[in-house]
Parts: C-alpha cells; structure tokens; sequence
C-alpha cells in the first residue's frame, strides 16, 4: 500500500459534479448542437457526466450513438453503471486516448464532444487529426478549457497568490511539510485561444464559433479542486495528497473570508469546429 492509499479518493469525480461546473459542460454541449439521430463521441468521459448530458439532447432516437472514449478503466466502470438504465441510445464505452481516436472508433461520428481536459494532451496536433479523421464531412469537434492563456482574469492574481500563500503557510504551521521542488512535474503547455484557433485550421477544420465563458466559481469549487490529485501534485509537488488537499482547502476558505468574496471568475475557451 502506497503513502496515500486508502485515505481518500483523489479523483475528479466530486468536482465533476459541482452544480457550475455541469452548467459550463451543458452550455457546451449546447453549443456543439448535438441532436437525435446522431453519432457523437465523449472524449474524456471520466465517469459519464457529460455522456449523460449529451444522452438527454439524444433522446427519443433509437440510432442515436455515444461512444465514450476514456483512459481510466476505473471511470469507465462507473460510468457504466450510472448510466445503465439509458434506453433510448445506444451508449459504448471505450478504453483508450485521443490521440488514438481514429483507431479506437471505426465509423464516422457526426460530433466529437471534449470537456475540459484538451489542455492535458501533449500532442494538440496530433489529436486534432485523429478528431478529423473520425467526423464525417460537416461534423463538428466541441471542446472548452480554463487551462489555456487567459484562464485567470487579471483581477484574479491577489487571489491566487494570497491562497498559494497561505496553504502553504498551514502546510508547514500544522503538518510540518513543504513542497519538494524536485517532485515538480513539467507544466503542461497552455496554448492561447488563437494559437488553438490555428491548429485547428491548419487541419483543415473551419472555426464555427470561438468564445470565452467567464464562470463565477464558488468557494465550493476551489474546495472541490483541491480534492483532486492532479490539481494537488501541481501546486505542491511532492507533498502527501491528503495534507496537501487539507491545506489548500483550508487556506481557499480563509482567504475567501478575507477577501469578502463569494465568487472568484474563471475563463472558460469555448470552440465548435466543424469538418468541410
């Protein structure tokens, strides 16, 4: 048994279903304007959330498809069984990455649905031409991220540094821990919304629609995000899990009451593609 095992789950899975952030993946889900009839691909689907969105716009349409396509086969485990009860479509689930999608789903989809995890694939171009080469001709590619270059708002700076700040300070005030910088992993590459722009035109996709979201997120988010393990080794690399979320959890509530906020924005990119 590992340092963390056993004492806690530090999945996505709670914040997945945070209130806001199922109403940023139904509004792109809207956007995508996926319908019944269709064949669409959940890329990411985690534990089904955004699949059982996608299955609501589907309904009533027995040749409608999904085909969730994700790396965990713990997720996926779970999704099938939240969502055993579907009817009206016919709902797969598919062990693999995006950057194999083409291989992983044999026929042509009329959309392929991402939410919130683009930004952690390292090949971008890659996966943009495996997304081509899976829609037919008028297909659409949906996809949102805040980890991209204009995620955090200016006037959000004070915010971040004051909670980075002061979890840290009751890191070592209560548990007598500090990040190791050697367990730092390599950030991921953030690209802007232009530069995403252009890689998908570059694949020949047509841009569609290009926005950016800004979402009140509440205490309860930065609490939630700080349950989960990627978000965690981020920020304090090398640190147990369990501390390290109590701290940041900790520290997010007190700043909150210092700054007298209840909200504190974030930037969400939004882009439907859609292939000629």
């Amino acid at each position: 048994m590992t340092e963390n095992e056993g004492r806690g789950d530090f999945s996505f899975a709670a914040f997945s279903k945070a209130p806001f952030y199922q109403k940023i993946n139904q509004d792109l889900v809207d956007l995508s304007q996926v319908g019944p009839g269709q064949k669409v691909v959940d890329l990411a689907c985690g534990t089904g959330g955004v699949t059982k969105i996608i299955l609501e716009k589907l309904r009533g349409a027995r040749d409608s498809v999904v085909i969730g396509v994700d790396m965990s086969m713990t997720a996926l485990k779970q999704a099938k069984t939240e969502l055993s009860s579907a009817r009206d479509a016919m709902v797969e689930f598919v062990l693999g990455r995006g950057e194999q999608l083409s291989q992983l789903v044999r026929d042509k989809m009329d959309a392929v649905v991402f939410c919130n995890a683009i930004h952690m694939v390292p090949d971008k171009t890659q996966l943009s031409g495996e997304v081509f080469s899976t829609l037919r001709s008028g297909g659409v590619f949906a996809f949102n991220t805040s980890f991209y270059e204009g995620g955090h708002p200016p006037e959000t700076e004070e915010w971040y540094r004051k909670w980075m700040f002061r979890s840290l300070r009751i890191l070592r005030s209560e548990y007598g821990l500090s990040p190791v910088k050697a367990a730092k992993v390599e950030a991921r590459q953030h690209l802007s919304a232009e530069q995403y722009v252009e890689l998908l035109k570059e694949r020949g996709f047509e841009i569609k629609e290009h926005r950016v979201n800004t979402v009140q997120v509440p205490l309860e988010g930065w609490v939630l995000i700080s349950g989960f393990e990627d978000w965690i080794t981020g920020v304090m690399p090398g640190v147990p899990l369990e501390e390290a979320s109590k701290s940041l959890q900790k520290g997010a509530a007190q700043v909150f009451e210092e700054m007298k906020v209840n909200f504190i924005p974030r930037n969400w990119l939004e882009i439907v593609a859609v292939r000629p």
